[in-house]
């Protein structure tokens, strides 16, 4: 047994009670959904979020298997087009979605208490960061963002930037996205709508972006 293992025996039974649960209610009966999605899918949305635990976008939207591609990634961050070192995998799942499945909703969910844009903001406070290089790195597109708000609102505690940069962030990445000419079209031929959320993770309130002003309201 792994020291992993070790820490807490009952996690990996559990996940595996949980798979065999998932397969008796999913699979199970004949008018069950699973095997049908075998053949292929058509997700309604698709929605790029946080990695963090706290937040599963199956979850917070009611969804169930099919309706949304799913791609998680720490502080929901998508690079620029033009980075020095663009990761990969978040275009390439976009493009599946997007040109492939022809998705016709593009949502980016934020959300508070994100330890990702944290990092960005106490990188740009000159505050201690994590001693994780790859962290530090990719939360480096969050400072644009990080930068812009303390200039607007410098003197407010670090928890209540946090929070804008948050939601500011988001319309960033909307912007990285619309930088790709490609993508672009697709928006102003209206194939795909792009939108911006935010999820507060105390009270469970959804607030939604006014793309042209950059405004949060909740939903």
């Amino acid at each position: 047994m792994s020291k992993t293992e070790n820490r807490n025996p009952d996690t990996i039974t559990d996940l595996l009670r949980g798979a065999r649960s998932f397969r008796e209610r999913e699979y199970g009966k004949a008018e069950s959904l699973m095997p049908g999605l075998a053949a292929g899918q058509k997700p309604r949305a698709m929605v790029i979020a946080c990695a963090d635990s706290r937040v599963d976008p199956a979850l917070i939207f009611d969804a169930r298997p099919g309706d949304l591609l799913v791609l998680r990634v720490v502080g929901n961050l998508v690079p620029p087009p033009n980075a020095a070192d663009p990761d990969s995998a978040v275009m390439s799942a976009v493009e599946v979605g997007l040109q492939l499945l022809e998705i016709p909703h593009l949502v980016i969910c934020g959300h508070s208490h994100c330890a990702g844009v944290r990092t960005a903001l106490d990188a740009t406070l000159n505050n201690p960061v994590p001693p994780a290089a790859t962290l530090r790195k990719w939360t480096r597109m969050a400072e644009p963002a990080c930068r812009e708000v303390i200039a607007e609102h410098g003197r407010l505690p670090a928890e209540e930037l946090s929070a804008h940069v948050e939601q500011r962030s988001i319309l960033k990445s909307l912007e990285n996205l619309r930088a790709h000419p490609w993508l672009r079209e697709r928006e102003a031929s209206g194939r795909v709508t792009l939108h911006g959320w935010w999820f507060e993770l105390a009270t469970g309130d959804l607030w939604k972006a006014d793309l042209d002003t950059g405004m949060f309201t909740v939903c």
